[in-house]
């Protein structure tokens, strides 16, 4: 093969591995603890939201990447049932903490562990990181 051929076959296998994580990333599961999940249970979280979608084709997950210091997204609005799972991406420690009567509390959260909690009153929930109170964000329940 041509030379030109070998780098347009290599920048399309390169798009469709990242096409492919990007659409497992945003598809990630539905486990309804709202406790911290281990690397097995981040493993097991998409099946376990196929299961969940035959119980309640309305609800939906949602996710939350925390990194560089911050939630993203920032603002998040949702339907009541639905489900967010926060997954720390940075290497330091992060919370997911709320004052609000929700009970947002993940505790600590090491690099690559989740929290997941569903959201079923309406309403706005501010939260932050314990350690790093500067990092705030919030979900929009309707």
């Amino acid at each position: 093969m041509t030379r030109t051929l070998w780098i347009s076959l290599s920048v399309f296998v390169v798009f469709m591995v990242l096409g492919v994580s990007y659409f497992l990333i945003q598809s990630n599961g539905s486990d309804k603890s709202t406790e911290p999940l281990s690397s097995e249970d981040n493993n097991n979280i998409n099946q376990q939201n196929n299961q969940e979608k035959t119980n309640n084709e309305d609800s939906k997950t949602y996710n939350i990447d925390i990194s560089d210091f911050a939630f993203s997204p920032l603002v998040l609005t949702i339907n009541k049932g639905d489900r967010v799972v926060w997954t720390n991406k940075d290497s330091v420690r992060h919370t997911v903490t709320s004052d609000s009567e929700d009970g947002l509390n993940s505790g600590m959260l090491s690099k690559d562990q989740s929290y997941s909690h569903t959201f079923n009153t309406a309403g706005t929930f501010e939260y932050y990181c314990e350690p790093h109170p500067y990092m705030k964000a919030k979900i929009i329940i309707r």
